[in-house]
């Protein structure tokens, strides 16, 4: 019984068939936006960044929105396992009394950030010898800008009427803005209709900007007066946008595999597509890409059979105990992801295992 399902495009295929699936060949990491599902990747992701991906000595680009940007920051520290395991563990432990408001979240965000990312975390993730670490926020316009959640909650209509028509059409809205390690200022420029801007990340930037990645409209409040940035924008949830990023459509070339461990085998490219059943990313949009995520098997196994959820917190009201229960036992059950990856790969029978999407 198998725990995974591995999903490639095209020429990642051709070259897992051909050659296996080594670090080597790696060139970028995503991480999808989800909250609370990533718990039940965790395990995979330790499994990649703490013993796949240890000894790459080439730049490799990572690229998250949301939780994806707090997992990659984690993982790109000189021990990733350990930082993934402070972050599971207090996103897990985060207690809500009450009714949750954008100060309540504000709150344990800022525990979260505050164990993940140490000065001297900070200074590991922007000197990694490997790892060249990016996150996607949006730049807002109009009333996303507004600090109004009335004025929001009309942007957020208005935005998800938009999408009906087409992605394009959401530009009034937000464009997407990157922060990026410095050392890789051209990467990521952008490859479909939205604009893209990038502001370098440092020291004094890096919490506000991971912050920003994750600071979904009407729920949180936006992040503002970025140090490097002059805009003077207002930055918002990156997942708003690219809410499972699709690598093509922020470059046409990576020269690699792209590796994208996932909570589900398949790809929803803005926030708005998941409230669209039919919506899923297609099959030419991901050459690249070798995609890694639970089985039916595997969540199955989970409480509840499914995956954690953000809805989790109001589905559990009242019972923070019950709800950390089961993300913790998702988060331990996790770790057979990461173990069967690494047999696959070390084995060589990642090549019968993979399907094309």
């Amino acid at each position: 019984m198998s725990l995974l399902e591995i999903r490639a495009g095209a020429r990642a295929l051709n070259q897992i068939r051909q050659n296996g699936l080594s670090a080597e060949d790696i060139s970028a990491v995503f991480g999808a936006s989800g909250s609370a599902k990533w718990l039940a990747i965790y395990g995979l992701d330790a499994a990649i960044f703490g013993t796949f991906l240890k000894q790459a000595s080439h730049p490799i680009a990572l690229y998250g929105t949301s939780i994806g940007a707090f997992k990659l920051a984690a993982a790109a520290q000189s021990d990733p396992v350990s930082a993934l395991h402070r972050l599971a563990i207090m996103y897990t432990e985060q207690s809500y009394q009450g009714e949750i408001t954008p100060e309540s979240i504000a709150a344990q965000t800022s525990k979260i950030v505050g164990a993940i990312l140490t000065d001297k975390a900070i200074d590991e993730i922007l000197s990694h010898p490997a790892f060249r670490f990016h996150c996607g926020a949006i730049r807002c316009h109009g009333r996303m800008a507004s600090s109004r959640v009335a004025a929001q909650k009309m942007a957020m209509v208005q935005a998800f009427v938009s999408s009906l028509i087409g992605r394009d059409r959401q530009r009034a809205f937000f464009s997407r803005s990157i922060f990026h390690d410095p050392r890789s200022d051209d990467f990521f420029p952008g490859n479909d209709a939205f604009s893209t801007s990038r502001v370098p990340l440092s020291p004094d930037n890096f919490r506000q900007a991971l912050i920003a990645s994750g600071s979904l409209p009407v729920y949180m409040h936006g992040v503002t007066h970025v140090p490097g940035d002059s805009s003077g924008s207002v930055y918002r949830d990156g997942g708003l946008l690219d809410y499972h990023p699709v690598p093509s459509s922020l470059s046409g070339n990576y020269g690699g595999v792209v590796l994208y461990p996932h909570f589900y085998p398949y790809l929803r490219e803005g926030w708005f597509d998941k409230m669209i059943p039919w919506r899923k990313v297609r099959p030419e949009m991901l050459q690249e890409v070798v995609l890694i995520a639970p089985s039916e098997a595997f969540v199955s196994k989970l409480a509840d059979r499914r995956i954690p959820d953000r809805q989790d917190f109001y589905r559990f009201s009242g019972d923070n105990q019950r709800r950390q229960r089961h993300w913790r036992e998702a988060i331990e059950k996790s770790e057979e992801l990461g173990q069967q990856f690494l047999d696959l790969v070390q084995s060589g029978d990642i090549a019968a295992f993979a399907r094309p999407f």
